[in-house]
């Protein structure tokens, strides 16, 4: 469906799906807050923002959001006193806001809104010290969903790409890891291992979707200090 949203069915027809109409019908539950709900009208909730902000990019249609800097106001005061992110205002934070949330400041160029270091403590607490896994909190039953959401986050801030060095100089990555390690220092549990960045858009390796030759759009601040983030390379500036 991807692959189809802008190539005709046949020359005489048109596009399979009406992105312009699609785009426009999103852009329309974007709320006084800056947030947005699952129709016009709802509660803003940080999952359904990344939804919303996720399609338009692939849409190519950002140029839609409304008060950019109310909305990515609205995301960063989710950052709980934990370091870790909740979903809507007065609930607990939770792993996977990790990655709703992050993913998308880093399509609106604003991800350094987020202090990054605090959540990743926040993360690495949830992490289960028997079965590696993590749980949407810290002291709760570790799960795939909240297991690939936080490792995706702590990927969109950096950490689990920073290297660490042991007493011999060598090279470490920051993530415990348990079991099925290539190279595992044994006093430490560290595994010297290089991750493959994960997309803020597809939510797929960089890799893949660069070989698929995905499209997306982002934004860039023009007064940011931050250097664009490699992975966001093939997009579209807006």
């Amino acid at each position: 469906l991807l692959g189809a949203l802008h190539v005709d069915v046949d020359a005489e027809s048109e596009t399979i799906v009406d992105v312009d109409a699609a785009a426009r019908y999103i852009a329309s539950c974007q709320n006084f807050d800056g947030g947005f709900g699952c129709t016009p009208g709802a509660e803003s909730h940080a999952g359904q923002i990344f939804t919303c902000i996720g399609a338009l990019s692939i849409a190519r249609r950002l140029d839609l959001v409304q008060d950019v800097e109310l909305l990515t106001w609205w995301l960063s005061e989710r950052q709980c006193d934990s370091g870790g992110l909740n979903g809507r205002p007065e609930k607990q934070a939770d792993v996977c806001y990790s990655w709703w949330i992050l993913s998308s400041l880093c399509i609106l160029g604003r991800v350094e809104y987020i202090k990054g270091e605090k959540l990743a403590d926040f993360i690495v607490k949830c992490q289960d010290d028997e079965d590696g896994g993590i749980a949407d909190r810290p002291g709760d039953m570790a799960d795939v969903f909240h297991t690939f959401f936080g490792i995706a986050g702590l990927s969109l801030i950096g950490t689990l790409h920073e290297t660490k060095r042991d007493a011999d100089g060598n090279e470490m990555t920051s993530l415990t890891i348990v079991d099925d390690c290539e190279e595992k220092d044994d006093s430490t549990g560290t595994c010297r291992r290089k991750y493959r960045m994960i997309d803020p858009v597809y939510a797929l390796p960089t890799d893949v979707v660069e070989r698929l030759q995905l499209k997306g759009q982002i934004m860039e601040r023009k007064t940011s200090s931050v250097d664009r983030d490699e992975r966001l390379k093939q997009y579209d500036i807006l």
